[in-house]
Protein backbone atom coordinates (compact mmCIF):
# COMPACT_ATOMS: atom_id res chain seq x y z
CA UNK A 1 0.00 0.00 0.00
CA UNK A 2 1.20 3.23 -0.58
CA UNK A 3 1.62 5.67 2.23
CA UNK A 4 0.39 9.51 2.83
CA UNK A 5 2.26 11.55 5.75
CA UNK A 6 -0.41 14.00 7.01
CA UNK A 7 0.44 17.12 9.02
CA UNK A 8 -1.97 19.55 9.92
CA UNK A 9 -1.50 22.50 12.16
CA UNK A 10 -3.97 23.27 15.11
CA UNK A 11 -4.14 26.69 14.83
CA UNK A 12 -7.50 26.97 14.13
CA UNK A 13 -10.44 24.51 13.05
CA UNK A 14 -9.97 25.67 9.14
CA UNK A 15 -6.92 23.78 8.43
CA UNK A 16 -8.58 20.65 9.68
CA UNK A 17 -11.64 21.18 7.90
CA UNK A 18 -9.79 22.18 4.63
CA UNK A 19 -7.49 18.76 5.01
CA UNK A 20 -10.36 16.37 5.73
CA UNK A 21 -12.60 17.62 3.07
CA UNK A 22 -9.82 16.92 0.79
CA UNK A 23 -8.97 13.18 2.56
CA UNK A 24 -12.50 12.54 2.09
CA UNK A 25 -12.41 12.62 -1.70
CA UNK A 26 -9.28 10.87 -2.12
CA UNK A 27 -9.85 6.83 -3.17
CA UNK A 28 -8.10 4.99 0.29
CA UNK A 29 -8.50 1.47 -0.71
CA UNK A 30 -4.81 0.91 -1.79
CA UNK A 31 -3.57 4.21 0.47
CA UNK A 32 -2.74 4.08 4.59
CA UNK A 33 -2.95 7.50 6.07
CA UNK A 34 -0.97 8.49 9.01
CA UNK A 35 -1.91 12.23 10.13
CA UNK A 36 0.08 13.81 12.49
CA UNK A 37 -1.62 16.89 14.76
CA UNK A 38 -1.46 18.42 17.83
CA UNK A 39 -5.32 18.77 17.35
CA UNK A 40 -8.02 17.16 18.87
CA UNK A 41 -8.44 13.24 17.93
CA UNK A 42 -12.26 13.19 18.08
CA UNK A 43 -12.30 16.39 16.22
CA UNK A 44 -10.20 14.66 13.48
CA UNK A 45 -12.13 11.37 13.53
CA UNK A 46 -15.14 13.54 13.25
CA UNK A 47 -14.21 15.28 10.31
CA UNK A 48 -12.58 12.37 8.46
CA UNK A 49 -13.90 9.52 7.19
CA UNK A 50 -11.32 7.47 5.93
CA UNK A 51 -9.28 5.09 8.95
CA UNK A 52 -5.90 6.69 10.23
CA UNK A 53 -3.18 6.31 12.42
CA UNK A 54 -2.82 9.26 14.25
CA UNK A 55 0.17 10.67 15.72
CA UNK A 56 0.63 13.28 18.15
CA UNK A 57 2.44 16.26 16.97
CA UNK A 58 3.48 19.96 17.20
CA UNK A 59 5.57 21.24 14.32
CA UNK A 60 4.52 25.15 14.42
CA UNK A 61 2.26 27.53 16.77
CA UNK A 62 0.82 29.66 13.42
CA UNK A 63 0.52 32.93 15.45
CA UNK A 64 -0.01 32.72 19.48
CA UNK A 65 -3.70 34.78 20.27
CA UNK A 66 -5.02 36.33 22.83
CA UNK A 67 -7.88 35.14 21.72
CA UNK A 68 -10.02 34.29 18.76
CA UNK A 69 -9.81 37.99 17.12
CA UNK A 70 -6.10 39.44 18.36
CA UNK A 71 -2.99 38.06 17.31
CA UNK A 72 -0.04 38.63 20.15
CA UNK A 73 2.90 39.75 17.90
CA UNK A 74 5.18 39.97 20.82
CA UNK A 75 4.60 36.28 22.14
CA UNK A 76 4.60 35.03 18.78
CA UNK A 77 7.89 36.99 17.82
CA UNK A 78 9.41 35.41 21.20
CA UNK A 79 8.05 32.23 20.03
CA UNK A 80 9.93 32.36 16.65
CA UNK A 81 13.24 33.98 17.86
CA UNK A 82 13.22 30.72 20.20
CA UNK A 83 12.34 28.23 17.56
CA UNK A 84 14.72 29.30 14.50
CA UNK A 85 17.37 29.52 16.90
CA UNK A 86 18.01 26.08 16.19
CA UNK A 87 16.22 25.45 13.57
CA UNK A 88 18.98 23.21 11.18
CA UNK A 89 18.35 21.07 14.27
CA UNK A 90 14.85 20.67 14.48
CA UNK A 91 14.68 20.18 10.47
CA UNK A 92 17.33 17.64 10.40
CA UNK A 93 15.29 15.80 13.19
CA UNK A 94 12.09 16.51 11.70
CA UNK A 95 13.57 14.65 8.39
CA UNK A 96 14.79 11.54 10.37
CA UNK A 97 11.53 11.13 11.63
CA UNK A 98 9.78 11.62 8.58
CA UNK A 99 11.89 9.15 6.89
CA UNK A 100 11.14 6.71 9.61
CA UNK A 101 7.86 6.58 8.82
CA UNK A 102 8.76 5.87 4.95
CA UNK A 103 5.78 8.07 3.36
CA UNK A 104 5.33 8.21 -0.23
CA UNK A 105 3.83 11.60 -0.40
CA UNK A 106 3.68 14.07 2.10
CA UNK A 107 0.71 16.34 2.24
CA UNK A 108 1.09 19.34 4.50
CA UNK A 109 -1.73 22.16 5.82
CA UNK A 110 0.53 24.39 7.22
CA UNK A 111 3.55 23.24 8.70
CA UNK A 112 6.64 24.59 7.22
CA UNK A 113 8.84 22.07 9.33
CA UNK A 114 7.77 19.09 7.92
CA UNK A 115 7.90 20.31 4.31
CA UNK A 116 11.28 21.68 4.57
CA UNK A 117 12.28 18.29 6.35
CA UNK A 118 10.11 16.39 3.20
CA UNK A 119 12.77 18.54 0.68
CA UNK A 120 16.41 17.44 3.03
CA UNK A 121 14.87 13.72 2.97
CA UNK A 122 14.30 14.18 -0.93
CA UNK A 123 10.24 13.00 -0.22
CA UNK A 124 7.66 14.42 -2.73
CA UNK A 125 5.44 17.09 -0.65
CA UNK A 126 2.22 18.77 -1.51
CA UNK A 127 0.98 21.87 0.48
CA UNK A 128 -2.82 23.27 0.85
CA UNK A 129 -4.30 26.18 2.91
CA UNK A 130 -5.64 29.63 2.26
CA UNK A 131 -2.58 31.07 3.73
CA UNK A 132 0.99 30.34 4.67
CA UNK A 133 2.89 31.31 8.12
CA UNK A 134 5.94 33.65 6.48
CA UNK A 135 3.40 35.79 5.47
CA UNK A 136 1.02 35.75 8.38
CA UNK A 137 4.18 36.32 10.43
CA UNK A 138 5.15 39.00 8.26
CA UNK A 139 2.25 40.83 8.63
CA UNK A 140 2.72 41.13 12.07
CA UNK A 141 6.41 40.99 13.05
CA UNK A 142 8.70 41.54 9.95
CA UNK A 143 9.19 45.48 11.45
CA UNK A 144 11.01 43.74 14.43
CA UNK A 145 14.40 43.20 14.70
CA UNK A 146 15.74 39.53 13.14
CA UNK A 147 11.98 38.84 11.22
CA UNK A 148 13.67 39.06 7.87
CA UNK A 149 15.86 36.21 8.20
CA UNK A 150 13.13 34.07 10.14
CA UNK A 151 10.54 34.94 7.05
CA UNK A 152 13.11 33.78 4.46
CA UNK A 153 13.42 30.39 6.31
CA UNK A 154 9.82 30.09 6.34
CA UNK A 155 9.50 30.47 2.42
CA UNK A 156 12.38 28.49 1.94
CA UNK A 157 10.35 25.92 3.98
CA UNK A 158 7.20 26.33 1.69
CA UNK A 159 8.97 26.54 -1.47
CA UNK A 160 10.17 22.82 -0.97
CA UNK A 161 6.64 21.69 -1.53
CA UNK A 162 5.94 20.42 -5.49
CA UNK A 163 3.24 22.52 -4.98
CA UNK A 164 1.11 25.02 -2.39
CA UNK A 165 -2.97 24.25 -3.66
CA UNK A 166 -4.50 28.03 -2.88
CA UNK A 167 -7.99 26.99 -2.38
CA UNK A 168 -10.47 29.81 -3.11
CA UNK A 169 -10.60 32.10 -1.29
CA UNK A 170 -6.79 32.61 -0.44
CA UNK A 171 -5.01 35.56 0.89
CA UNK A 172 -1.59 36.87 -1.46
CA UNK A 173 1.11 34.44 -0.91
CA UNK A 174 5.13 35.32 -1.80
CA UNK A 175 5.78 34.86 -5.78
CA UNK A 176 8.31 32.54 -4.76
CA UNK A 177 6.01 29.63 -3.57
CA UNK A 178 4.46 27.44 -6.10
CA UNK A 179 1.35 28.15 -5.44
CA UNK A 180 -1.94 26.80 -8.18
CA UNK A 181 -5.13 28.07 -7.59
CA UNK A 182 -8.32 25.80 -7.13
CA UNK A 183 -11.91 25.97 -6.21
CA UNK A 184 -13.26 26.48 -2.97
CA UNK A 185 -13.21 23.99 -0.31
CA UNK A 186 -16.05 23.45 1.94
CA UNK A 187 -18.01 20.78 3.54
CA UNK A 188 -22.26 20.33 2.46
CA UNK A 189 -24.39 20.33 5.72
CA UNK A 190 -27.45 18.23 5.66
CA UNK A 191 -30.17 21.28 7.07
CA UNK A 192 -32.08 19.22 9.91
CA UNK A 193 -34.15 22.01 11.31
CA UNK A 194 -36.92 19.81 12.94
CA UNK A 195 -34.47 18.15 15.02
CA UNK A 196 -33.52 21.52 16.25
CA UNK A 197 -37.12 22.03 16.77
CA UNK A 198 -37.41 18.69 18.78
CA UNK A 199 -34.16 18.98 20.59
CA UNK A 200 -34.88 22.28 22.51
CA UNK A 201 -39.06 21.25 22.38
CA UNK A 202 -39.23 25.11 20.98
CA UNK A 203 -42.18 25.87 18.45
CA UNK A 204 -41.34 25.73 14.43
CA UNK A 205 -41.60 29.10 14.30
CA UNK A 206 -38.43 29.66 16.20
CA UNK A 207 -35.64 30.87 14.60
CA UNK A 208 -32.09 29.90 15.33
CA UNK A 209 -28.76 31.41 15.41
CA UNK A 210 -25.45 29.84 15.36
CA UNK A 211 -22.41 31.59 17.29
CA UNK A 212 -19.19 30.25 15.73
CA UNK A 213 -16.10 32.38 16.06
CA UNK A 214 -13.83 29.39 16.13
CA UNK A 215 -11.58 26.84 18.49
CA UNK A 216 -9.65 29.24 20.64
CA UNK A 217 -11.73 30.74 23.59
CA UNK A 218 -13.59 33.97 23.36
CA UNK A 219 -14.94 35.85 26.99
CA UNK A 220 -18.62 36.73 25.14
CA UNK A 221 -20.18 39.44 26.47
CA UNK A 222 -23.34 37.16 27.55
CA UNK A 223 -24.54 40.01 30.05
CA UNK A 224 -25.29 42.60 27.19
CA UNK A 225 -26.52 40.03 24.51
CA UNK A 226 -29.88 41.01 22.93
CA UNK A 227 -33.45 39.15 23.42
CA UNK A 228 -35.12 38.86 20.44
CA UNK A 229 -38.16 37.38 19.67
CA UNK A 230 -38.36 33.96 18.77
CA UNK A 231 -34.84 33.59 18.20
CA UNK A 232 -32.31 31.15 20.06
CA UNK A 233 -28.67 31.36 20.41
CA UNK A 234 -26.69 28.58 19.76
CA UNK A 235 -22.99 28.80 21.80
CA UNK A 236 -20.16 26.32 22.04
CA UNK A 237 -20.89 24.81 25.58
CA UNK A 238 -17.41 26.22 26.99
CA UNK A 239 -19.22 29.90 26.42
CA UNK A 240 -22.37 29.53 28.27
CA UNK A 241 -21.11 30.78 31.90
CA UNK A 242 -24.25 31.91 32.11
CA UNK A 243 -27.75 30.52 31.43
CA UNK A 244 -30.55 32.14 30.01
CA UNK A 245 -33.66 30.74 28.41
CA UNK A 246 -32.46 31.69 24.85
CA UNK A 247 -28.83 29.99 25.30
CA UNK A 248 -28.91 26.62 23.83
CA UNK A 249 -25.34 25.22 24.01
CA UNK A 250 -24.11 22.78 20.74
CA UNK A 251 -23.87 19.49 22.95
CA UNK A 252 -27.80 20.00 23.39
CA UNK A 253 -28.58 19.19 19.42
CA UNK A 254 -26.60 16.55 18.77
CA UNK A 255 -25.45 17.58 15.38
CA UNK A 256 -22.16 17.32 13.36
CA UNK A 257 -20.96 20.92 13.26
CA UNK A 258 -21.49 21.29 9.17
CA UNK A 259 -25.10 19.28 9.73
CA UNK A 260 -25.72 22.29 12.81
CA UNK A 261 -24.60 25.13 10.54
CA UNK A 262 -26.35 23.61 7.46
CA UNK A 263 -29.82 23.90 9.83
CA UNK A 264 -29.54 27.43 11.48
CA UNK A 265 -31.25 30.68 9.94
CA UNK A 266 -27.76 33.20 10.76
CA UNK A 267 -24.20 32.45 11.70
CA UNK A 268 -22.08 34.93 13.21
CA UNK A 269 -18.92 34.21 12.51
CA UNK A 270 -15.10 36.01 11.94
CA UNK A 271 -13.14 36.50 9.42
CA UNK A 272 -11.60 32.94 8.96
CA UNK A 273 -11.98 30.38 5.39
CA UNK A 274 -13.97 27.71 7.18
CA UNK A 275 -17.11 29.13 8.50
CA UNK A 276 -17.32 31.86 5.65
CA UNK A 277 -17.22 29.31 2.60
CA UNK A 278 -19.16 27.00 4.72
CA UNK A 279 -21.87 29.61 5.30
CA UNK A 280 -21.82 30.37 1.46
CA UNK A 281 -22.02 26.74 0.45
CA UNK A 282 -24.48 25.75 2.24
CA UNK A 283 -26.33 29.22 2.24
CA UNK A 284 -26.51 30.20 5.21
CA UNK A 285 -26.88 33.93 6.21
CA UNK A 286 -23.95 35.44 7.97
CA UNK A 287 -22.65 38.38 10.62
CA UNK A 288 -19.00 38.66 10.17
CA UNK A 289 -16.69 40.09 12.80
CA UNK A 290 -14.01 41.73 10.86
CA UNK A 291 -10.01 41.33 12.23
CA UNK A 292 -8.25 44.50 11.67
CA UNK A 293 -4.41 43.48 10.45
CA UNK A 294 -4.88 39.64 9.82
CA UNK A 295 -3.65 38.77 6.05
CA UNK A 296 -6.99 37.44 5.26
CA UNK A 297 -8.32 40.90 5.03
CA UNK A 298 -9.78 41.88 2.81
CA UNK A 299 -9.61 39.08 0.32
CA UNK A 300 -11.93 37.11 2.20
CA UNK A 301 -14.69 39.51 3.19
CA UNK A 302 -14.86 40.70 -0.38
CA UNK A 303 -15.01 37.19 -1.45
CA UNK A 304 -17.96 36.74 0.80
CA UNK A 305 -19.78 39.90 0.05
CA UNK A 306 -19.47 38.60 -3.81
CA UNK A 307 -20.57 34.87 -2.85
CA UNK A 308 -23.24 35.41 -0.39
CA UNK A 309 -25.30 36.98 1.93
CA UNK A 310 -23.21 38.61 4.58
CA UNK A 311 -23.21 41.70 6.60
CA UNK A 312 -20.62 42.98 8.81
CA UNK A 313 -19.49 44.07 12.01
CA UNK A 314 -16.73 44.96 14.60
CA UNK A 315 -16.06 43.08 18.36
CA UNK A 316 -16.73 46.13 20.19
CA UNK A 317 -20.56 46.33 18.74
CA UNK A 318 -20.68 43.08 19.28
CA UNK A 319 -19.45 43.72 23.11
CA UNK A 320 -22.05 46.60 23.48
CA UNK A 321 -25.02 44.42 22.12
CA UNK A 322 -25.86 46.73 19.76
CA UNK A 323 -26.12 44.20 16.67
CA UNK A 324 -29.65 43.17 17.04
CA UNK A 325 -30.87 45.23 14.26
CA UNK A 326 -28.11 43.67 11.79
CA UNK A 327 -29.61 39.88 13.08
CA UNK A 328 -33.35 40.79 12.25
CA UNK A 329 -32.02 42.36 8.45
CA UNK A 330 -29.91 38.89 7.97
CA UNK A 331 -33.57 36.87 9.22
CA UNK A 332 -35.06 38.58 6.57
CA UNK A 333 -32.37 38.48 4.12
CA UNK A 334 -33.26 36.33 0.90
CA UNK A 335 -30.68 34.31 -0.63
CA UNK A 336 -29.98 35.99 -4.14
CA UNK A 337 -26.74 34.57 -4.72
CA UNK A 338 -25.93 31.31 -7.30
CA UNK A 339 -25.11 28.38 -5.66
CA UNK A 340 -20.82 28.31 -5.37
CA UNK A 341 -19.81 24.44 -6.14
CA UNK A 342 -16.66 23.48 -3.46
CA UNK A 343 -14.74 21.60 -5.75
CA UNK A 344 -11.46 22.18 -4.56
CA UNK A 345 -11.69 19.13 -2.24
CA UNK A 346 -11.82 16.97 -4.82
CA UNK A 347 -9.31 18.96 -7.39
CA UNK A 348 -6.76 18.15 -4.71
CA UNK A 349 -7.52 14.65 -4.07
CA UNK A 350 -6.86 14.22 -7.99
CA UNK A 351 -3.98 15.70 -7.88
CA UNK A 352 -2.44 13.98 -4.39
CA UNK A 353 -3.65 10.78 -6.41
CA UNK A 354 -1.28 11.34 -9.37
CA UNK A 355 1.24 12.43 -7.35
CA UNK A 356 0.90 9.03 -5.17
CA UNK A 357 1.02 6.53 -8.29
Amino acid sequence: MKHLVIDITAHGFGHIAQTAAVLNALDCTATRLTIRSSAAEQVLRERIRHPFTLIHHQQDAGMLMHDALRVDATASMQWYENFHATYAARKAQAARELEQLQPDLLFANVPYLSLDAAGEASIPAVALCSLNWGDVFHAYCGHLPGAGRIREEILYAYAQATCFLQPTPSMPMHPTLHTQPIAPIAALGIPQQAVLWEKTALPEHTRFVLVALGGLGMDYPLANWPHLPGVVWIFPDVALTQQRADFIPTSVLGLDYVDLLASCDVVITKTGYGTQTEAVVNQVPALCISRPGWPEEPNLPRWHQQQGEVLFSDWRTIQTGAFAQQILALLEMPWEKPLVFPTGASEAAALLERMNE
